[in-house]
């Protein structure tokens, strides 16, 4: 579902704040009708950030290219090491 599909106004959001952290959804809070700021399950937040950092991390990328296009085998990525274990 997207995240669009579950909006609400900064009043409303405030309101409910609790219930919607609980709720494990994804909500687009608006001021004014303008979208002002997400709110985000932890889980949704942490892999945002490891997707960030897999595709800033230059060696990764070139593993990744080499493993789709056939010239390198698959290898389970370590993302717990800074290098992904490359």
């Amino acid at each position: 579902m997207n995240v669009t599909e579950r909006t609400l106004t900064v009043s409303r959001a405030q309101a409910g704040l609790p219930k919607l952290c609980n709720s494990g959804q994804s909500y687009l809070i608006t001021n004014r009708d303008q979208p002002t700021a997400v709110l985000l399950p932890i889980a949704d937040y942490e892999a945002l950030i490891e997707t960030l950092d897999l595709l800033a991390n230059p060696k990764a990328m070139r593993a990744i290219q080499a493993a789709r296009s056939g010239r390198l085998p698959y290898k389970d990525l370590d993302l717990a090491d800074e290098n992904f274990g490359l």
